[in-house]
């Protein structure tokens, strides 16, 4: 089976050797000092604004060469970040060895590069020294979180009944995911904005850490 770090050099090889790349790096587990044998790789390359699908047709030839694309899921545009993002898993991988791959426009002012949010990016080349922490808008960020509050401050009260309603219906699947939906990942997010408010539109991912072990066990309780 082939192994990550074969994938990575695979990659960074395969996108360095175009001009229109002009930098990539790691984010995901990695930046965060999470890898561990299911990791992914997520792996973000900054192209010319006009070279965004022959980088595409570039990283599947690339990884193809490795193995057979068992799995590929393109994102539609537009994507929420203003990337373009697609998925790839091999079949001569494990199936948890997913690529998610951001290949980000040039002239994009976003790149996710705020420590504070997305860890410290792993660079695997920089051509025009882009790789290195941005700032974090602190004052958009706040705005969002009271914005996200306010919504909750209505949205949550509301819609509790939906699940006491499919208690008593006896609908225990309706109950389960509506409980998901409109009460337990609200708390999650009022958890967050409450003590990790760079992050307090994460949801569940990277929770466990995240969260004291308290509150964490307390909410894997409740699933």
């Amino acid at each position: 089976m082939i192994d990550r770090e074969t994938l990575i050099e695979n990659l960074t090889r395969s996108l360095r050797a175009s001009d229109s790349a002009r930098a990539a790096w790691l984010g995901g587990s990695d930046a965060t000092g999470r890898t561990d044998r299911w990791s992914d790789i997520d792996i973000a390359v900054v192209v010319e604004d006009d070279a965004v699908e022959e980088t595409f047709v570039r990283v599947e030839h690339s990884l193809a060469e490795l193995s057979p694309i068992s799995i590929r899921m393109r994102i539609p545009q537009p994507t929420w970040h203003g990337f373009d993002q697609s998925f790839y898993q091999l079949r001569d991988a494990e199936p948890t060895l997913m690529i998610d791959l951001s290949v980000i426009k040039r002239s994009n002012p976003e790149k996710f590069l705020e420590p504070e949010r997305h860890g410290n990016a792993i660079t695997l080349f920089d051509r025009d020294d882009i790789v290195k922490p941005a700032p974090l808008d602190r004052r958009a960020l706040a705005a969002r979180m009271r914005a996200r509050l306010e919504e909750l401050r209505t949205r949550f009260p509301l819609f509790q009944n939906l699940v006491t309603k499919a208690v008593h219906r006896d609908s225990m699947v309706e109950a389960v995911a509506t409980f998901h939906g409109v009460t337990f990942r609200p708390l999650v997010d009022i958890l967050r904005i409450r003590y990790v408010p760079e992050r307090f539109d994460f949801g569940s991912r990277y929770l466990q850490s995240d969260l004291s072990a308290e509150l964490y066990l307390r909410l894997e309780r409740m699933v």
